[in-house]
């Protein structure tokens, strides 16, 4: 698992995000990956715009994702001072790209299997902790994906 997360201000009041996220698995002594470690991507904290962990190869009976021994997730969003707040940065709103797929052990990662999405958000340091709503539109939804454009999310960063 591989992780990693940058900002960078561009100006007083604008600042750019970047995450990145490779995860791989593998079975030890030739054995399969266990299914049970499988990775998931779809949703907040990957792919915004998917519903939660959906995005990959789908079960045929059931119509659920059954994750993979890889996963490629990225984001970037850009964060601005909500109107009106004057100097206070605990709240924001931001606009972001994602993109990410969940693969197989045999298969190899391709970007044009990859999903991505756009939209905008906000964002607020509140005394329970951070708090994001965000709509996003996914890019190059193909029939059969999950799609949630509204989404939550409570005490986490990115």
């Amino acid at each position: 698992v591989y992780e990693h997360q940058w900002w960078r201000p561009l100006t007083r009041w604008m600042t750019l995000a970047l995450r990145g996220e490779f995860d791989y698995g593998k079975g030890i002594g030739g054995s399969n990956y266990p299914v049970f470690k499988n990775f998931y991507a779809g949703g907040i904290g990957s792919v915004r715009g998917y519903e939660s962990s959906s995005l990959g190869v789908v079960d045929p009976n059931y119509y659920d994702a059954i994750g993979g021994s890889k996963r490629v997730i990225g984001n970037v969003e850009l964060q601005f001072p909500f109107p009106g707040g004057g100097t206070d940065r605990s709240l924001r709103w931001f606009t972001f790209v994602d993109g990410g797929q969940v693969f197989q052990e045999q298969s190899k990662i391709r970007l044009d299997q990859m999903r991505y999405s756009a939209g905008i958000g906000l964002s607020w340091i509140s005394p329970v902790g951070p708090l994001k709503l965000s709509y996003a539109k996914p890019l190059n939804a193909l029939p059969g994906d999950r799609l949630e454009r509204f989404q939550f999310q409570m005490g986490t960063g990115f």
